[in-house]
């Protein structure tokens, strides 16, 4: 029952978004009485936290893979991977600040989930330095700045396709994996250079 209450709590959320969506909603929806549902989640706060976790384990489990030989693909198929995630769990994206605004605890796992990804996408830039797929770091080139801005890009895309929305401009109803390629190519070695061709020759997919 757990189970079914986050997936059409997760439903709703997606189509109206959190505000508008109360307990007795998600309980008629279920047609279950809402003294049931509370029995599972007395409010909306520990529901919203049951599917936080989900979200975490499913954004996080395809981080770096320790003593695995990765290539560039790795960071395409990430990508991807969160893309799906943020389709899945559409209203978190939409409404984080307000979400980490009304839902502190929420907002510190949140932070740690983060600050991990940073992390680990620090060791992934480490790696492809050392394999010759990406340039060394110097006095003009700062990755930490990068991961931030990939993790910007990731985290806000759903929200900013909201924002703008004339039909007549496209650039951001595109492939967002694209957005974080432009970032990453100027600094890639003739070694990742290539071996990006290959990705985008494999997925069937244009090269920038």
């Amino acid at each position: 029952m757990k189970e079914k209450i986050k997936t059409t709590a997760l439903q709703l959320f997606n189509e109206t978004g959190i505000s508008t969506v109360s307990m007795l909603q998600i309980a008629q929806k279920l047609n279950i009485s809402a003294g049931n549902l509370s029995y599972h989640f007395k409010n909306k706060e520990l529901l919203l936290e049951a599917i936080f976790e989900d979200l975490k384990e499913e954004s996080t489990k395809f981080l770096f893979p320790p003593n695995e030989y990765i290539t560039l693909h790795h960071f395409e198929n990430s990508m991807r991977k969160f893309d799906r995630v943020q389709s899945k769990y559409e209203f978190f994206f939409n409404e984080l600040v307000h979400i980490t605004r009304v839902y502190p605890s929420i907002a510190k796992r949140y932070e740690a989930v983060n600050l991990t990804r940073f992390k680990e996408s620090r060791k992934l830039i480490d790696y492809y330095i050392e394999t010759d797929r990406l340039k060394p770091e110097n006095e003009y080139t700062n990755y930490d700045k990068m991961i931030h801005s990939i993790w910007m890009i990731s985290t806000f895309w759903q929200s900013q396709k909201q924002i703008i929305t004339d039909t007549d401009f496209t650039l951001n109803k595109g492939d967002f994996i694209d957005f974080h390629w432009n970032l990453l190519i100027p600094f890639l070695t003739e070694t990742g250079l290539t071996e990006y061709q290959q990705i985008k020759k494999y997925t069937n997919t244009n090269p920038l």
